[in-house]
């Protein structure tokens, strides 16, 4: 990856770590990150590393590949269609 593009992503990331702050300091105490106190500021900073770093690690290569095709499970079914009955009186 070339440094512009490095560059770029850091910044996406940077202005995303911060939206996530702000929206949390409003969801949690119903006011502006910059209008809390220190101790709310922390709070508000551990709740949303913790999240982002939990995310962060349950998103692998896996992750987007989608489901995996499982047998079903319980009792089987007869899947093969049952014949129609021949004529004869």
């Amino acid at each position: 990856m070339d440094e512009y593009a490095l560059n770029v992503l850091k910044l996406v990331a940077s202005e995303l770590r911060l939206l996530n702050g702000m929206t949390a300091a409003r969801e949690m105490y119903g006011k502006s990150y910059f209008s809390l106190g220190i101790g709310e500021k922390i709070a508000v900073d551990q709740a949303v590393q913790g999240m982002v770093s939990g995310n962060f690690h349950a998103v692998t290569p896996e992750y987007f590949a989608g489901p995996e095709i499982k047998n079903p499970v319980g009792f089987g079914t007869n899947q093969t269609p049952a014949k129609a009955p021949t004529g004869g009186a």
